[in-house]
């Protein structure tokens, strides 16, 4: 890449941005009224994106030398100074620092700065330094002759997301936007090996007994809007997850591990853990880092409430931030390339993200050409598999990796509308699950591609090898409603309990899958066989999260999908995730789960953890609080105009796609 950018150019904004700093280190000594300090956030935000794209310039330069480093090291103090005077609120200087506007510092007075070697000064003495280098590509596009930069990547979603504000958000739509490409993380795992690895962070220190975690940011990692990532906003972050008032159940569940976050100084920052818990660091290190500055203001009603306030450090930004006029559904999700992106330049101009819930249609638009991913029901892989044409123009993926997940029917176990669901006894739970031929669902509705499911862990170390699914018994399945109560009293051919009520209740699922409402009439009808009213409640997905929050539902299908290489089961088991819309939606209160789960996390040694979850898989299968149906495949269709894609265990890493030449979808505007 051709670069004209040289370092006179680069003395003159320097001396431009030292001058910005001083006249506003005066204007906030001087005059602390709320329009000066209005005008000076606006203009330090400007010096800031000036910044991120000087790093940017040096960045294409290739090559790192004894004059670049100076030119960094500058660059760096200015960013310090920079991050110091956005950080302060009107009518206060200083945030995280000592008090009075002065850069946070190490424990040997000094700013801690990283500038071509590594400068230890930031850990603590006497533990182990684990450094990472920069964020890797398994596969590195640019490796490739074809490579070029270009084009709009356009992939089909299945399910309407509600939300893509951090946190507030609630399926795995959301999460493919806000964390896949918006919202980084101070680590992340490996798409092969599925270790973790530093992103945001270049280096950190783990007690060995647990009990804290003490991370070094990436000098150059900064937001969209060019401000520095620091440990202000990593304690941020957190504060806010945690926040009673914010509706972030789902997350506060995964690091309510963490007592506190300190700041060490601007780019270090320490986790303090409550207590050792095998899943401490992955915890902290894969928490999303929001920026201060940007979600500071905002008051617990307005988190709750927007639906498309997204700001992160990503390769990816919405083009424009606005509280007033904010994505929301059923918008297409539109994100443009970053250009202040302090890690490697992404291929595509921008991603698009269109809804279709309908697969039928789905698939009959992506073969229009109307997007370049999509999810495809078992169905339409095999039909599509055996067209030669279609096969030889299109990615057919099916594999089983980390995010695969599982899927169940969830009993309300329970009361619905203050009265017991028939599912609160745990033999009509099993009943229901003995009464299901899974491996005809597995052969007749997902084309044989799926496994029979028998508990909450995925394939791997943490499953119970000697839980066997439950069998397919219907004559068993009678004899256990019939000891819980539940009998024909009346010769109608429908079961009634003591008090005279018939066996009724409704099987809730979203719409859109072709699969699903099969497998839904399958229900129906195995239900009737057995003397059960089995109605059906289909309901878009943009409130499902809704009629989870309020158990307003008797048995619900969906699908589980993994973040982590080993499952915490703490959010989805404990008792305390009933409480504040949390997702033990079931509603399953299990003192020995509790125990058991308690223990586990606590079990550092990972073969005497492992012991420990196959105790918890066990009292699981035995209970049934969910049905577990079956451990499903991704099952994706890739346009084979989009090159070098591979099915890796983690799942996809669409930051290593790209459009030979670049052609492809027109970028808008473009």
């Amino acid at each position: 890449m051709t670069n004209t950018f040289g370092f006179k150019d680069f003395l003159l904004l320097a001396l431009v941005l030292a001058l910005v700093v001083m006249t506003g280190l005066s204007m906030v000594q001087e005059d602390r009224r709320f329009k000066d300090v209005q005008t000076l956030s606006s203009t330090v935000r400007e010096q800031a994106a000036q910044m991120g794209q000087l790093r940017r310039a040096i960045g294409d330069r290739g090559t790192r030398d004894e004059g670049t480093d100076r030119i960094v090291d500058a660059i760096n103090a200015l960013a310090r100074q920079v991050a110091s005077l956005q950080a302060m609120p009107a009518g206060s200087i200083g945030s995280g620092g000592d008090g009075q506007g002065n850069p946070a510092t190490n424990p040997g007075g000094q700013p801690v700065l990283v500038a071509g070697g590594r400068d230890e000064s930031w850990a603590r003495p006497g533990v182990e330094i684990d450094w990472q280098d920069g964020p890797p590509y398994v596969s590195d596009p640019q490796e490739f002759e074809d490579y070029a930069e270009g084009g709009e990547l356009i992939e089909t979603f299945e399910g309407q997301p509600a939300k893509i504000t951090p946190f507030t958000y609630s399926d795995v739509y959301g999460r493919r936007v806000v964390e896949d490409v918006v919202v980084e993380s101070l680590g992340k795992y490996n798409a092969r090996s599925l270790a973790m690895e530093g992103w945001l962070a270049e280096a950190w220190q783990y007690d060995p007994q647990g009990m804290w975690l003490r991370v070094k940011i990436r000098e150059e990692a900064c937001f969209s809007d060019g401000m520095p990532v620091t440990g202000e906003d990593v304690k941020f972050t957190f504060g806010t997850i945690m926040n009673p008032e914010h509706d972030m159940e789902r997350f506060r569940s995964v690091v309510n591990v963490i007592e506190r976050v300190d700041v060490v100084s601007e780019k270090v920052c320490e986790f303090v853990f409550e207590r050792p818990v095998f899943s401490n660091m992955d915890a902290a290190l894969s928490m999303n880092v929001i920026p201060r500055h940007v979600y500071g203001s905002l008051t617990p009603a307005q988190f709750n409430s927007y639906t498309g306030f997204l700001m992160g450090s990503g390769a990816y930004r919405l083009e424009t931030l606005d509280a007033n006029n904010q994505w929301s559904p059923p918008q297409d999700i539109v994100l443009v390339r970053n250009e202040n992106y302090w890690g490697e330049r992404q291929a595509f101009g921008s991603l698009r993200f269109k809804i279709i819930q309908d697969y039928v249609q789905s698939l009959i638009d992506y073969e229009n050409g109307g997007s370049d991913m999509r999810r495809a029901t078992p169905e339409q892989f095999a039909e599509k598999s055996e067209d030669e044409d279609f096969a030889r123009h299109n990615q057919m993926l099916a594999w089983t990796n980390m995010q695969g997940g599982y899927s169940f029917i969830v009993w309300n176990n329970g009361e619905r509308e203050g009265r017991l669901t028939p599912f609160a006894d745990r033999r009509v739970r099993l009943a229901v699950t003995m009464m299901l031929d899974r491996d005809r669902i597995n052969r007749d509705f997902y084309m044989g591609l799926a496994e029979i499911a028998t508990g909450p862990f995925p394939p791997g170390p943490s499953t119970n090898p000697e839980v066997e699914p439950w069998p397919y018994d219907e004559a068993q399945a009678r004899r256990l409603l019939a000891e819980a109560g539940w009998q024909d009293r009346n010769g109608n051919g429908i079961l009634e309990n003591e008090r005279g009520d018939e066996f009724r209740w409704e099987y809730t699922y979203s719409t859109g899958s072709t699969t699903t409402d099969k497998i839904g009439r399958y229900v129906v009808d195995q239900c009737l066989k057995l003397g059960i009213i089995c109605t059906i409640r289909k309901i878009d997905w943009s409130i499902m999260d809704t009629t989870l929050d309020t158990r307003n539902f008797d048995g619900l299908t969906m699908a589980w999908s993994a973040s982590a290489p080993e499952s915490d089961p703490n959010q989805l088991w404990h008792s305390d995730g009933i409480r504040n819309q949390g997702d033990n939606f079931a509603q399953w209160n299990s003192p020995a789960a509790d125990r058991l789960i308690e223990e586990g996390r606590g079990t550092l040694d990972l073969d005497a953890r492992m012991k420990v979850w196959h105790r918890l898989h066990a009292l699981i299968h035995e209970e049934q609080p969910y049905t577990f149906l079956l451990m499903l495949p991704w099952i994706r269709m890739v346009d084979d105009d989009v090159s070098n894609v591979h099915a890796y265990p983690a799942g996809l890493s669409k930051d290593e796609w790209y459009f030979p030449g670049g052609a492809g979808q027109p970028v808008p505007g473009g």
